[in-house]
Order: structure tokens, then sequence, then C-alpha cells
């Protein structure tokens, strides 16, 4: 019974430490966009955070690979979040922006706002 006990107490306390470490990393790591098609590293740059496409589909003939492009652009802590110019891929343009926890440490929520108040965003989850 004292095994027991004492081997459900390290397994809690290894639980609780992986995700109070997974807690002090965030927003770092490897982040699925929300269509599943493509893969961020976000990482620390300096004093901010930078973004990066990781993985993304073959690029078609006389296009570039998306791999290896800037799409955060070093934001800036405010709070809970994260705040700077985003790129869009799919139209080229770069967005004021951010980045917060959604919901939990494996889910990362982005949003980028046009001029106008024109303002969307998304969910990425973290690749385990």
């Amino acid at each position: 019974m004292r095994k027991a006990v004492a081997l459900s107490s390290v397994l809690l306390f290894t639980a609780f430490t992986a995700s109070s470490a997974l807690a002090a990393e965030f927003p770092f790591g490897l982040w699925r966009v929300a269509d599943g098609t493509a893969v961020i590293r976000v990482s620390p740059c300096g004093g901010a955070v930078c973004g990066y496409v990781a993985a993304a589909p073959k690029p078609e003939p006389g296009e570039k690979s998306a791999v290896g492009r800037k799409i955060l652009l070093n934001l800036r802590r405010s709070g809970d979040s994260w705040h700077g110019p985003i790129l869009n891929l799919d139209d080229g343009k770069t967005y004021q922006g951010s980045i917060s926890q959604g919901g939990d440490a494996n889910h990362l929520k982005i949003q980028g706002c046009a001029g106008g108040g024109i303002c969307g965003g998304e969910t990425w989850r973290r690749v385990r």
C-alpha cells in the first residue's frame, strides 16, 4: 500500500512539474495551424517572440517554399499576450496582431486586424 501511495505521489508530482514547465515555456514550441497544413516554430528572438514556418505543403512549380519564412515578427509581451506584426502568407500582407494562450498550454490563439476594425483569428494546437 505504501508503495502505491509513493508511486501515486511521484506520478502526481511528475505531471504537475511537466505542466508547470510547459506553462513556463509558453508560447515556445511547435504549433499546427488551424487547417492542419503547416507547423510553426515559435521561439525567443532577442527580447521578443518570433515564429517561423517549420513544415508546409510542397510549393507549386515556380513558387518558393514557405518553410523558414518568419511570420510572427518580433512580438512583444504585454500581460498575458504578445503583440506585433504577423505576416499572412495567404495574401502576403502584414497585420497587427497578437498571440495568447487559447484556454490551456496546448492551444495558441492568433488574432490579427486590418484597417477599419476588421479582425480575424484562429487557434493553433501544440505539436506533441
